[in-house]
């Protein structure tokens, strides 16, 4: 596996930047690193109708992707199937899916891929045996099934 994985799998956390097909049926997701920043601006506060609510925000710290973090590219040449999850909605992987990772989880077994498996025609013998990767974000879940590796760049942002 590509060796930009154990960088991801170091962050703390990730954000979702942005989900494209530069070709058809290829796919390329920018993941952002993100780190705790400061607490919010007197501003930020000032803006917060419910008095509970900004106490609450005046306790708090943003997680931001700013100076000395890392933009992460992952391509994958060709893919099965993708999805995008709000992360309020996506439930856990259960105890029976089988995988490796943090933040960069890479499942030989999941419910994404018993689901692709009754809803396409992929299969190990076409296109031949393929993973399910899910990139956990603090915004959004993302699920990709290819029977290939994405490649992984690197880079620093802002």
């Amino acid at each position: 596996m590509n060796s930009h994985v154990g960088a991801i799998r170091a962050c703390k956390y990730l954000y979702l930047h942005s989900v494209s097909e530069p070709e058809e049926n290829s796919l390329r997701v920018v993941l952002h690193e993100a780190k705790v920043g400061g607490p919010p601006t007197a501003e930020q506060l000032a803006q917060e109708a419910l008095p509970s609510v900004r106490e609450l925000l005046a306790g708090s710290n943003a997680i931001v992707h700013g100076p000395g973090c890392q933009v992460f590219e992952l391509v994958w040449p060709s893919y099965i199937g993708y999805s995008v999850e709000n992360e309020s909605y996506a439930l856990p992987e259960p105890e029976e899916s089988v995988g490796e990772g943090r933040l960069i989880v890479v499942y030989t077994e999941s419910v994404y891929l018993r689901y692709l498996s009754k809803a396409t025609l992929a299969s190990a013998d076409y296109p031949g045996p393929f993973k399910h990767w899910a990139l956990c974000c603090l915004n959004h879940i993302v699920n990709v099934a290819s029977v290939e590796e994405p490649a992984i760049m690197v880079s620093h942002g802002v």
